[in-house]
């Protein structure tokens, strides 16, 4: 059975690939034509569709970073997630720049971040399930007993 934590992670891993899948995509169609650096503030009827779902996936990312935060500082695992959102699409001209704005460096930095957290989140999961139950507490007074003889 997964616990808590290891479903959201799960569910963080689907929701950073869409929105990679999102960015690629916005970027396949901007370089389709020639632009002027900074048309993406003008977005036009050709790249309405990829703006929108850019823009779904953007605010569905949003939603589980603060956990996803949490959950990292919880492992002591630096955030990788928060220059996901960092990025100004349509910067530069298709002519200028053949890359991604999200490079491949923070790519996998993310994805061994996420990696990292599904392996912490199943070493709490077993470590809580190997533990036997703690002895019922005896008395305060037995328990001092105890200590002395």
């Amino acid at each position: 059975m997964q616990g808590p934590d290891r479903e959201f992670v799960a569910e963080l891993r689907d929701r950073v690939e869409r929105y990679l899948a999102a960015v690629d995509q916005w970027e396949s169609a901007y370089q389709k034509y020639y632009r002027l650096p900074g048309y993406a503030s003008r977005i036009s009827n050709d790249l309405e569709a990829e703006h929108q779902a850019y823009q779904a996936r953007r605010r569905e990312l949003e939603e589980v970073l603060p956990r996803a935060r949490r959950l990292c500082w919880k492992h002591g695992l630096q955030d990788a997630f928060s220059g996901l959102l960092r990025i100004s699409l349509g910067f530069h001209s298709p002519q200028e720049r053949r890359d991604s704005v999200i490079g491949r460096n923070e790519r996998i930095v993310v994805t061994n971040c996420l990696v990292a957290l599904e392996d912490a989140c199943r070493e709490w999961e077993a470590a809580g399930q190997t533990t036997e139950p703690a002895p019922a507490r005896d008395s305060l007074f037995k328990r001092v007993v105890d200590f002395f003889f």
